[in-house]
């Protein structure tokens, strides 16, 4: 299957813009659980597991970003588009006056 270049700049791009809040909130997870995590009993406790903590949660946000802005949109586009184009020539074989020789 190839992949459209309008497709791969719109990949990139939710990529990129998923990239930069992802490492946002990684680093306002990272902050938060060493002010804050020795008082929540369910935080992660040592720098090893908050940064494990940090990481995964970039991945999850980035992630998340590229398939909620990215794919989704495009994959709802395709679809309907395909399904538009599917009923226009469904119809306009109906209509079709066969032409007199």
């Amino acid at each position: 299957m190839r992949i459209s270049v309008q497709f791969r700049q719109t990949l990139i791009s939710t990529g990129v813009v998923g990239s930069f809040f992802g490492v946002l909130v990684a680093l306002a997870s990272f902050a938060f659980y060493s002010e804050y995590g020795p008082n929540i009993s369910s935080a992660p406790h040592g720098t090893l597991a908050n940064t494990f903590n940090a990481v995964g949660t970039f991945f999850l946000v980035t992630v998340g970003i590229v398939v909620v802005f990215g794919i989704l949109p495009t994959a709802l586009a395709y679809s309907l588009s395909r399904l538009l184009r599917k009923t226009s020539n469904s119809s306009s074989k109906r209509t079709r006056v066969p032409r007199a020789t």
